[in-house]
């Protein structure tokens, strides 16, 4: 028989629940495939690509690894990339964001980050690069909750994105660990594709 007059092929029956099953799940799968990278993995935090809102306001960058001493906290609200050592009293913290923060100064930014904190003593405040721009690298002594810490910050801005980079301590174990916040500060990178 010619192909033209041949008979269509057969199509297959489904049931609406059927199709509303399959199609939920696809739904499922293509969220999941969204959110499902998103987060920190590695050495890279992944910027979420959903909802929209949230999406808007991160960015995918690269870090470098403070070392085995330090433990990793996860899932927690507000924290991007954060790491502790309990033997120095010590955090180490990293976040991005890259929408509503405006278009002040480093230093203005440097000043917003240290709002709960009192005492506040500059040690030392630098202009430095970081990621090709300019940076800025603060030294200070404060109290949080009443408890004196040491702190250094790095400050910058690329592509519309705020990066502030932080390590606290005790102030009596605060140098054993700069080496390792160096580190990390080291391998930053950004933009990263991912």
């Amino acid at each position: 028989m010619h192909e033209a007059f041949a008979s269509p092929p057969a199509r297959s029956v489904h049931s609406r629940s059927e199709l509303t099953s399959r199609s939920t799940a696809a739904g499922a799968l293509a969220l999941l495939l969204l959110v499902g990278c998103a987060g920190w993995k590695g050495n890279t935090y992944y910027a979420h690509r959903a909802p929209a809102k949230r999406a808007r306001k991160e960015a995918t960058y690269r870090f470098g690894d403070p070392g085995a001493a330090w433990q990793p906290v996860r899932n927690l609200d507000d924290v991007q990339v954060a790491w502790v050592r309990s033997d120095l009293g010590g955090l180490i913290e990293l976040h991005a964001q890259c929408q509503g923060q405006g278009d002040s100064s480093l230093d203005q930014y440097t000043d917003h980050i240290r709002i709960d904190w009192t005492d506040w003593e500059v040690e030392s405040q630098e202009q430095t690069r970081l990621v090709d721009r300019a940076a800025l690298r603060t030294v200070a002594t404060g109290r949080l909750d009443g408890v004196l810490r040491r702190n250094e910050l790095w400050v910058v801005k690329k592509n519309g994105c705020l990066f502030d980079l932080r390590y606290s301590a005790n102030p009596a174990h605060f140098e054993a660990g700069q080496p390792d916040f160096a580190q990390v500060v080291a391998g930053f990178r950004f933009p990263v594709r991912g």
